[in-house]
């Protein structure tokens, strides 16, 4: 048996700005792997050992800086995500609407930017995974399947 622990559950965090409603997203560089240039939502893969909110709340504050604890995350909707690749993913998505301190870029190697989106109407440059998750929660659904679209040659979606 191995000792590495492969995860096919991710978390995610809809970091929620009071007052008007903005999601908080990282722009990552375009040398990324799955998001070349592309805005998405922060979070990643469960680690070992972890629960679905520690994890949440560990990509937080790896992330963006932000220190919550887990019962101050609100779950707020599963989805399984198939990726074009192959890959079939779990995501647990949290949702945060109060916390302590400023977000800031603490993965400038990772990413480019921060970005407050309207979740009701994400940007054309959200990775498509953001872009569904976004749509979901705008309109209440608790799950959703996301379906990544085939790429042709040159990276483009089919």
């Amino acid at each position: 048996m191995s000792d590495v622990h492969r995860s096919i559950a991710h978390v995610m965090v809809l970091l929620q700005r009071p007052g008007d409603g903005r999601v908080l997203t990282v722009r990552h560089q375009q040398h990324s792997w799955h998001s070349p240039g592309l805005l998405t939502i922060i979070g990643g893969r469960l680690e070992a050992g972890e629960f679905l909110d520690e994890g949440a709340a560990r990509e937080l504050a790896e992330e963006v800086g932000i220190r919550i604890t887990p019962n101050r995350l609100d779950f707020c909707q599963l989805t399984h995500l198939h990726a074009a690749d192959g890959e079939r993913v779990v995501g647990a998505v949290f949702l945060a609407r109060s916390w302590e301190g400023e977000p800031y870029n603490r993965e400038p190697g990772t990413h480019t930017e921060l970005a407050w989106i309207d979740p009701t109407s994400p940007p054309e440059d959200c990775h498509l995974f953001t872009h569904e998750i976004l749509r979901h929660f705008a309109a209440g659904h608790r799950y959703a399947n996301v379906v990544a679209p085939e790429l042709a040659a040159g990276g483009e979606a089919r």
